[in-house]
C-alpha cells in the first residue's frame, strides 16, 4: 500500500468540474496504534503488546483474548478494542475474560439527518456507493479509491491504513464509510470516534455479509430500492456461476495475496466462498483469521492445482507470475510444474463489493485450465491471463 494523503484543508468542488484528479501529498504511517478521546495507544515492541499514554498502561491484545487494565476501559476504549478483533477477523469480544459476540453494526454513529455529504475510507465501500448510483454524494475518499472512475477526481485523504482524520473533518461530512477489512483499519475507527463523526463501519466476511453491507449502505443513503436492484443482481449471478461450476471435483487453488513473504486468505474471508463458487477450494481455507503468511513447505504439502495472484496494490497489469514460477522451493508443486500460475485482478477478489461476483468469473476461467481448457482471450477481459513455466535447461 502506497502511503499517500492529502493536504489538512481541502475545498470541495463537484465531481464534473474537475478535469484532473485531486493532488495529494507524501503522509507517514501513524506511530500509534491506535488514539480514542483520552489515549493513545502504542506498539510496544512485542507482537499484541501495546501502551497507553498518558496514563501509562499496559495492553495485550490478540484475536482470541484481550486483556486491558479497568482504569482504561472507558466506552472509547471498549469501542477500538472491539474494533482490533473485528479487523482481525474476530467475532468474539473476550476482555478481561468476559466473552460476547461482536458485530460490526454495534460500531455505527447513525448520520443526524439526511446524508449530503459523504466521506469513503475504503475502495469496496466506494464501490458500493457507485453501484448504488450515489457518487454525487461522495465529498472525499482515501487514496486508491478508482472504481467507478469519478472517484478519482475527489480530495484524497490518504491510505486507507493512514487516513488524514483532520482533512477528512474538514470536508464536514454527514457520514463516513468506514471499513474493519484489514488489520491497522481500527485506527481511522477509533479516531472518528473521538472526533464525533457519524460513520457506518463495514466488516463482511462473507458473501452474504456483503449483500448485507450493499443493503445497510443503501439503507443510510435513503438508496434502497438501488440496493435491492444491486443485490438481486448478485444473487442473479452468483447462482448462474455456481450452476456452471457445480458437478466437477473442486479444484485445489492456492490464492497469493503477497509473494515474498507469501500471504493467503484464511477462514474468516469471503475469499474462500468465492473459490468455491468457481468450482475450487481454497488449500488454506482451515488457517484462522483473515489472511495468513505461509511458509514454501506448507504451499508443496498442500499441492495447489492452480495458483492465482491478486497482490494487495498491485496493478493487475504489473502481476509478475514467473517470480511464483522461478521459486526452487515451490519447483514440486502441482501447479507451478503445469504452468497453472494465472494473475488476477486483485480489484474484483479483494474489495468486498458488488464486484466479487466478476472475481468469481475470473477465479473460474482459471480454473478451467484443469480441465484442458485454457484460459481464452476472453478469459483475460474477465482478469485471469494465462502463463507458462520458463524454460529450464
Amino acid at each position: 500500500r502506497g502511503l499517500r494523503g492529502a493536504p489538512r484543508a481541502l475545498e470541495w468542488t463537484p465531481v464534473a468540474a474537475r478535469s484532473q484528479p485531486a493532488p495529494s501529498v507524501p503522509m507517514s504511517k501513524p506511530a500509534y496504534a491506535f488514539r480514542t478521546a483520552t489515549q493513545t495507544v502504542y506498539p510496544a515492541g512485542e507482537p499484541g503488546l501495546y501502551r497507553a499514554e498518558p496514563a501509562g498502561g499496559w495492553l495485550r491484545l490478540s484475536a482470541e483474548r484481550q486483556q486491558v487494565p479497568a482504569a482504561l476501559l472507558d466506552e472509547p476504549m471498549h469501542r477500538a478494542v472491539a474494533a482490533w478483533v473485528m479487523a482481525r477477523g474476530g467475532r468474539t469480544l473476550r476482555l478481561n475474560g468476559a466473552a460476547r459476540p461482536l458485530q460490526p453494526q454495534e460500531l455505527d454513529r447513525p448520520a443526524a439527518g439526511p446524508v449530503r455529504r459523504l466521506v469513503s475510507i475504503a475502495p469496496s465501500n466506494a464501490e458500493i456507493v457507485g453501484a448504488l448510483g450515489a457518487v454525487g454524494l461522495l465529498v472525499g475518499t482515501e487514496s486508491s479509491s478508482d472504481f467507478p472512475p469519478e472517484v478519482q477526481r475527489l480530495p484524497r485523504l490518504g491510505p486507507d491504513l493512514a487516513v488524514d482524520l483532520e482533512a477528512l473533518a474538514a470536508l464536514k461530512p454527514d457520514l463516513v464509510l468506514a471499513s474493519l477489512t484489514v488489520p491497522g483499519m481500527e485506527r481511522n475507527v477509533a479516531g472518528l470516534d473521538a472526533l464525533g463523526l457519524p460513520l457506518l463501519v463495514l466488516a463482511p466476511r462473507t458473501l452474504a455479509e456483503i449483500r448485507a453491507d450493499v443493503l445497510r449502505v443503501g439503507a443510510a443513503l435513503d438508496r434502497s430500492a438501488a440496493a435491492q436492484g444491486v443485490a438481486a443482481r448478485m444473487d442473479a449471478e452468483l447462482a448462474r456461476l455456481r450452476a456452471e461450476s457445480g458437478g466437477r471435483p473442486p479444484v485445489r487453488v492456492f490464492l497469493q495475496w503477497w509473494h515474498q513473504p507469501m500471504f493467503t486468505p484464511g477462514a474468516a474471508c469471503w475469499s474462500n466462498e468465492l473459490i468455491e463458487a468457481a468450482g475450487g477450494v481454497n488449500v488454506f481455507r482451515a488457517l484462522p483469521g483473515q489472511s495468513a503468511q505461509v511458509e514454501p513447505a506448507a504451499v508443496v504439502a498442500a499441492d495447489p492445482e492452480v495458483i492465482l495472484l491478486a497482490w494487495c496494490g498491485v496493478p493487475f497489469d504489473k502481476l509478475r507470475p514467473e517470480r511464483v514460477l522461478r521459486r526452487p522451493e515451490l519447483a514440486g508443486v502441482t501447479a507451478i510444474r503445469q504452468g497453472r500460475v494465472y494473475p488476477v485482478d486483485e480489484a474484483l477478489l479483494g474489495r468486498p463489493g458488488p464486484r466479487v461476483v466478476q472475481g468469481i468469473a475470473a477465479i473460474a476461467h482459471a480454473i478451467r485450465a484443469v480441465a484442458g481448457d485454457t484460459p481464452s482471450q476472453e478469459s483475460r477481459g474477465a482478469g485471469t491471463s494465462p502463463h507458462r513455466p520458463p524454460h529450464r535447461d
